[in-house]
């Protein structure tokens, strides 16, 4: 997988903000990736997810309905998170028996409602209020209330409507075995005493199996004001760990595959490919693999471009207004093959929350795939 940095400069390039604005920015979560280094780093293996949260632009779309509109305040996040390889502990599936099990969720319209599921530390109460998602893909929105609102005076949000907050956070599903992603906060209603939480999250699964009906695990510690000035200090010092259902509507479609194209010189299989409301995955064989790319985030530009030509195929959804979302640089992993190729598979969250009736094709290399055909 490529390091925070890689895919967030990756991200900028797309980006209209200023120079001054990108330099700020990438010396940010430059300065939070060293420290996460610092204190053990992200690195594969079966353990939770580290998630880095960023202020980033986000285009603010009109809220349709009531039942859904934390959902739909998703708008164009484009912030950036790292997640290792994520298997959930024994400990934690024993919780759901000696420790009662996880918050069930009403389905009201496609998005899931989770009940119950909500913790109270440091002044603080979190509770998970929405999700929507598809087979892989996945956004939670939770709520966030204080009980000494002042600690939020003089947080203003930033041009795109973020809140200059980072937290420690992570968030696994059963069964899911890697993902990436990206979280941000967000204030719905500045009049009260509550604020949004948004993870939005593309996961795979031992088998391809849909993440629909699996426990969500989701643990937060300290939240902090990060703005351009530095680190303005802890705004709440709680720790918070709740659990729930994944039960949303699943809307997505399973495209034609078996198409075949090439890849800086090597044969690519289309072996599956889908889109939904909220994202897009592509699965694809490829005739070559990767060797040893050294650490993570201190990758040589070799290492990088071999690596670029297992799972740097081009991807793009293209919409019925025009626009496209390039998923190139999405949540990628690679499976290597006896026969010295590698299976890969690329998971990307849409910048805003769909009608997958609008979703016209999936360009996977130069081999388009209308969504018509399904």
């Amino acid at each position: 997988m490529t390091s925070p940095l890689d895919s967030y400069t990756r991200a900028m390039d797309a980006m209209t903000f200023d120079e001054g604005a990108k330099a700020r920015m990438a010396k940010r979560l430059r300065d939070a990736a060293d420290a996460t280094r610092a204190r053990g780093g992200a690195a594969p293996g079966p353990r939770r997810a580290e998630v880095l949260t960023m202020p980033a632009k986000r285009r603010l779309w009109p809220r349709v309905a009531a039942s859904v509109a934390l959902a739909l305040a998703l708008g164009g996040g484009g912030t950036v998170a790292v997640a290792a390889g994520v298997l959930p502990n024994p400990a934690d599936v024993l919780s759901d028996v000696f420790g009662g099990a996880p918050a069930q969720t009403e389905l009201i319209d496609d998005v899931g409602r989770p009940v119950g599921a909500s913790v109270t530390s440091g002044g603080v109460t979190v509770t998970a209020q929405a999700v929507i998602g598809d087979r892989s893909n996945y956004t939670v929105v939770y709520s966030m209330e204080f009980e000494d609102p002042s600690v939020l005076d003089g947080l203003e949000p930033n041009e795109n409507g973020l809140l200059p907050l980072i937290a420690d956070a992570s968030i696994y599903v059963d069964g899911a075995m890697s993902g990436g992603g990206g979280a941000y906060f967000y204030d719905a209603d500045p009049t009260d005493n509550v604020i949004q939480y948004v993870e939005t999250m593309a996961v795979s699964t031992w088998d391809g199996s849909s993440i629909v009906g699996r426990t969500a695990r989701f643990s937060m510690r300290g939240i902090r004001a990060f703005t351009e000035e530095g680190d303005k200090g802890l705004v709440a010092s709680g720790e918070w760990s709740l659990k729930f259902e994944m039960n949303y509507v699943d809307t997505t479609i399973d495209l034609p595959t078996g198409q075949t194209t090439t890849w800086q010189g090597s044969r690519v299989t289309v072996e599956a490919v889908t889109v939904s409301a909220v994202g897009v995955t592509v699965d694809y064989s490829i005739d070559r693999q990767m060797g040893d790319l050294g650490p993570s985030g201190m990758m040589s530009d070799a290492a990088r471009a071999e690596q670029d030509a297992v799972i740097g195929l081009p991807v793009t959804v293209t919409f019925s207004d025009g626009s496209a979302f390039d998923a190139t640089s999405a949540n990628s992993s690679a499976e290597k093959r006896e026969d010295g190729g590698s299976f890969v598979t690329k998971s990307a969250t849409f910048d805003r929350i769909v009608d997958a009736g609008d979703i016209v094709s999936v360009t996977v290399g130069d081999v388009e795939i209308p969504v018509s055909e399904r």
